[in-house]
């Protein structure tokens, strides 16, 4: 898995709850991210461009029967399909904007790929009835709706450990006209 972040962190519990995978590989650029990574199931941590060998050599240089890229820029796509193996399968869900290059060579022979948007209803709640059964966590950074421009730059930067939730004010009940008293 490519992307140790919010949404890789939930990736790497759901892989351990529901999958048999049998050894969960995180790659990510932040040290913290990965250590986050292990506490939450991964197998194993690489950190930065280094993934991609670190994959073929727990591999011997088979690549990966199963990568997904939790980050859709440029360089992990090009790293999903370096550690990919032939007759795998690669999953892209980040949505960077990236593009994956693809040419006789690469993604390897018979690779599958694919780029859901969204998952399906049972899908969907199979992952609530994870979290509501504590195997699943996400680490949630609250911030007020005035910060939401930081939180933003924060995601971006890389500086938010899990998920960013922004919150507006309470609104005061008194305060709210009745429908009553609704202008026309």
């Amino acid at each position: 898995m490519i992307g140790a972040g919010g949404l890789g962190q939930m990736t790497v519990q759901i892989l351990r709850a529901l999958s048999a995978a049998t050894t969960v590989v995180a790659v990510d650029t932040d040290a913290g991210r990965l250590e986050t990574a292990k506490r939450m199931g991964a197998d194993e941590a690489a950190l930065g461009r280094r993934g991609d060998r670190a994959i073929k050599d727990m591999t011997a240089q088979h690549g990966a029967q199963f990568v997904l890229d939790m980050v859709g820029v440029d360089p992990t796509l090009r790293m999903a399909a370096q550690v990919a193996r032939m007759l795998g399968h690669l999953t892209i869900v980040g949505l960077g904007g990236g593009a994956l290059p693809v040419d006789f060579s690469s993604p390897p022979h018979e690779c599958s790929v694919a780029s859901p948007y969204w998952g399906s209803l049972t899908e969907l709640m199979e992952v609530i009835t994870l979290a509501q059964q504590e195997k699943i966590k996400v680490l949630v950074e609250h911030l007020p709706l005035q910060r939401a421009n930081e939180a933003y730059q924060l995601l971006n930067d890389g500086r938010i450990q899990g998920r960013a939730l922004i919150t507006p004010p309470r609104v005061n009940a008194a305060a709210t006209p009745s429908p009553s008293h609704r202008a026309t």
